[in-house]
């Protein structure tokens, strides 16, 4: 699909009727448009993502989502949205209107009307009503498509952009260098989701869970009251510490701003404290104090990530002698397993051998063999197996075996794997380095109150206290938040163990002959499409990894520089137990993994850039790609890179929203022959258009 025009109506600084046409062709792909900060370009982007999902857009950024929460609710939040000027106009309404062509249709459908079509969707909210009217028009459909409101979602998920592959398309460059710093979990989620329907696996996915769910309602209406009582109660539970854990996450989102509202208070403090420290004569300047403790206090916080990451496989380290022996059982498990299977189905075939070679025909011309000789003979065979394989009585007993399936063996190899490679040099390390980091902090601390103390001025000292009460403020609230934390990692374990509770409750219950017809059909049903699913996402894994390490290695000096290789050796995709999703590890040349929290900023921004094309390599149809500050954090030599070989090849379009300092006329240069139209944001009276051009170009 492609985005022809997109139409912002009265929708924040875009104030009347603003329409933008974003024509691109094979060979020219890339629009780019250019504008200030605060010009609108986050807004044009904000607007575009509304449209598609209205009040979903919670669900595709934590920003979205953190803007609607802090507001109260998604009304509120669109309230806001209603450009100023227009108010005073006594208008009521704003919309965004999105152009599209290439859109395939629901396949009752486009057999009626076959070929790709055009589609015009629009979304406009009401102030005064609260309302959020969605539209969608398609050029020469036969037939209603659109009963629904849903039927209508299903559409933009199932033939536009679906909102799981929505943060890959519509994008802030530079943020989503953070996605780097996500949990496995966290990450197995997204890419889970995002992969799943960009290959068409959601389909799959969904009927599974679908099945999951009718197989536990045919087990809870076999329960007897108490049992029944046991699972409402337990869901009860999880339904609690849910809305817990997002009464929690909306505290944490308030104490975050007031963070940031007073580091900002500091700011302006330590502005005023540098322009008077430097009319005296120090050894050190308070400024490059200031900086430095900045940078101490970033480094001192991926520290304490990376040993937080670290700290989830302490058990596992202190206890790998037990998780050797674990192996060691699994592995004489699997041997004697196997030498049994090997040992009855051998049994099996000699019995039906001797079957059919004593007792179906031909026999001898001379007449049947005696009873006595067939006996001699089978005991003989049986003999041969015994002297071959052993007797099964004789093969040594394992006093107990794990009943663990396949998902849970390889976690449990993998885990053991991890925590060698993760010795104890490296434990210590991190913790000495932590320990360095903080005594930094507090020699240049102690400089910086010796230079602020020596400053005798009023009005300094003023500002130094309230400097001070800030950053005791900004401690405190950073405890809150701490505890907060805390608490919903504490609830979302709870839930996790309610959720197995739950599972084997329901699997305790007897069923009757009949239901359980229906539930071995549905567990059949259930292990062929997982298998198909965790099959598909295994070869796709494979393309992936060389995908982003080809990637990576195109963008990142430090790859591509004399072919180096000891950076990053390999990237590796595996697939997470009970198809939670996939994890993406770094290795380098000694094999080690790489923590992606110790990459700079601009080297998390290309590994994410690398993840999000290979992903969109696989994807079974196009997407238009919209990015906010496509340059991000990167320095001039992988901003080249990018110009050069990222965004070109990218998608058949690509929409560019930069600054003037990102991509000056100077740096557009390096793609003008893939442009095929710029545009420039005019802001006047608080009030943006758009404007054919660019930054002091010849266009302009």
């Amino acid at each position: 699909m492609k985005i022809d025009k997109i139409t912002l109506t009265n929708f924040r600084q875009y104030f009347g009727q603003n329409t933008i046409d974003l024509y691109t062709s094979e060979e020219k792909n890339i629009i780019l448009i250019g504008g200030k900060n605060g010009y609108g370009k986050t807004n044009f982007l904000l607007g575009l993502v509304w449209c598609f999902y209205g009040e979903d857009i919670a669900k595709i950024d934590t920003n979205f989502k953190r803007e609607i929460q802090k507001e109260g609710n998604y009304a509120k939040f669109l309230k806001g949205s209603l450009n100023w000027d227009s108010i005073r106009q006594g208008q009521t309404k704003f919309s965004v209107e999105i152009e599209m062509s290439d859109i395939e249709l629901p396949e009752s459908q486009d057999s009626k009307s076959p070929g790709l079509h055009k589609c015009r969707i629009k979304r406009e909210f009401d102030t005064t009503s609260a309302e959020d009217a969605f539209e969608i028009q398609i050029v020469s459909p036969v037939g209603e498509m659109f009963k629904t409101s849903e039927d209508k979602i299903n559409f933009v998920n199932d033939y536009l952009v679906p909102i799981e592959a929505a943060k890959f398309v519509f994008f802030d460059a530079e943020k989503i260098a953070s996605w780097a710093e996500l949990s496995t979990k966290e990450e197995g989620n997204v890419l889970n989701d995002a992969l799943g329907k960009i290959l068409g696996l959601d389909v799959y996915e969904s009927l599974i869970g679908d099945l999951n769910i009718y197989v536990d309602v045919l087990r809870k209406e076999s329960a007897t009251s108490q049992v029944r009582q046991q699972i409402t109660s337990t869901e009860n539970g999880i339904k609690l510490n849910t809305e817990r854990i997002d009464e929690i996450e909306n505290d944490i989102i308030k104490i975050d701003e007031q963070i940031e509202k007073h580091r900002k208070e500091i700011n302006g403090y330590e502005a005023f404290l540098v322009t008077h420290s430097n009319k005296l004569s120090y050894p050190g300047s308070l400024d490059e104090l200031y900086r430095r403790k900045t940078e101490l206090l970033q480094k001192e916080k991926d520290l304490e990530n990376k040993f937080g990451e670290l700290s989830e496989i302490i058990p596992f380290a202190i206890s790998a002698g037990k998780m050797d022996e674990v192996i060691e059982h699994l592995g004489r498990q699997e041997q004697e397993t196997s030498l049994t299977e090997k040992r009855n189905e051998f049994v099996e075939k000699n019995n039906e051998i001797i079957e059919k070679l004593f007792n179906n025909p031909p026999f001898p011309l001379d007449g049947d063999i005696s009873f006595s000789k067939k006996v001699f003979y089978a005991e003989k065979a049986r003999k041969i197996i015994d002297d071959v394989f052993g007797k099964l009585e004789d093969s040594p007993k394992l006093e107990f075996e794990h009943d663990l399936n396949k998902s849970e063996k390889d976690l449990i190899f993998e885990t053991f794997n991890h925590v060698r490679k993760q010795t104890k040099d490296i434990f210590e390390q991190t913790i000495e380095n932590f320990n360095h980091v903080k005594d930094d902090i507090l020699d240049i601390e102690r400089g910086i109150k010796k230079i602020e103390s020596d400053l005798e001025d009023e009005e300094v000292i003023e500002y130094t206290n309230k400097k001070t009460d800030a950053e005791r403020k900004i401690e405190k609230f950073s405890e809150e938040k701490g505890a907060l934390l805390a608490q919903r990692h504490q609830l979302q374990k709870t839930n996790e163990t309610l959720n197995q509770k739950l599972q084997i409750d329901l699997k305790k219950i007897s069923v009757s002959e009949q239901k359980k017809v229906k539930l071995d059909t549905a567990s059949k049903y259930i292990k062929s499409l997982s298998e198909f699913v965790e099959q598909q996402k295994k070869e796709k894994s494979k393309i992936l990894e060389l995908s982003i390490f080809e990637e990576m290695r195109k963008l990142m000096h430090k790859l591509s520089e004399n072919g180096s290789n000891e950076f990053i050796a390999a990237v590796k995709v595996e697939i997470l137990p009970d198809n939670d999703g996939l994890k993406i590890l770094l290795y380098d040349s000694d094999g080690v993994i790489r923590q992606k929290e110790s990459l700079s900023q601009g080297e998390k921004q290309i590994y994410i850039s690398s993840l999000i094309k290979a992903i969109l390599s696989l994807s079974i149809q196009e997407f238009p790609i919209f990015i906010d500050t496509p340059l991000g954090r990167l320095d001039d030599e992988h901003i080249k890179n990018i110009l050069l070989y990222y965004y070109p090849e990218l998608a058949n379009q690509v929409i560019l929203m930069a600054t003037n300092n990102e991509i000056p006329p100077s740096r557009l240069k390096l793609v003008k022959e893939y442009v095929s139209q710029t545009y420039l944001l005019e802001n006047s009276n608080n009030q943006t258009k758009f404007k054919q051009g660019y930054f002091q170009t010849y266009e302009n």
